[in-house]
């Protein structure tokens, strides 16, 4: 792949010379690659699914472009030569990343916390915890509230629960293209 800058021969070029080179512009960018092959193989079923998933990210991708307010958001986030396009097709295909859940304050009593670190590409618009006992009964579950700073979510507990330890905490994030995620975490002594 060769990218051209500043070659007047090249500027502004885009599509398909003869059989063998390809150019494409990304920003003030003239890019030159060969041409792709295509394979007369039958994709497998892995391919398939991939080739299914990524068809879903572009259809996202081009929706979050038609909303004025989520382009402007995932315009923010791009870098470099990236578009507001290729940050929403990643943001439909990254799950969100729970770093950490704290819970020092949780002591099985009414009003007692739970925080979530958690990062996504754009952000994380719903989190749900979930308990269950030791056994695996569920104890209680509801949404946890995002920080004032937006760095974690937390949840509060509603009823009371002993012992702690050995309590399986069940997080589910839902991030901004309506993806859901599950993490699960127990409770050490």
């Amino acid at each position: 792949m060769a990218i051209s800058k500043n070659n007047p021969i090249v500027d502004g070029a885009s599509g398909k010379l003869g059989n063998t080179l390809v150019f494409r512009k990304r920003g003030n960018v003239t890019i030159m690659t060969t041409r792709p092959s295509v394979s007369e193989r039958m994709p497998s079923e892995d391919q398939v699914t991939q080739r299914l998933l990524f068809a879903e990210a572009s259809f996202y991708a081009k929706g979050a472009l038609n909303d004025p307010i989520l382009k402007a958001e995932y315009q923010a986030k791009a870098r470099g030569g990236q578009s507001a396009y290729n940050i929403a097709f990643k943001d439909y295909l990254t799950a969100p990343v729970l770093h950490q859940v704290d819970w020092s304050n949780y002591t099985g009593e009414i009003g007692s916390t739970l925080n979530c670190r958690i990062t996504d590409v754009l952000a994380v618009v719903n989190v749900k915890v979930s308990l269950f006992d030791a056994s695996g009964v569920l104890v209680e579950e509801g949404l946890a509230v995002q920080s004032s700073l937006k760095l974690s979510w937390v949840y509060t507990a509603t009823v009371v629960h002993t012992p702690v330890t050995g309590t399986r905490i069940v997080v589910q994030m839902t991030d901004t293209p309506g993806n859901i995620y599950k993490e699960e975490i127990v409770i050490s002594g």
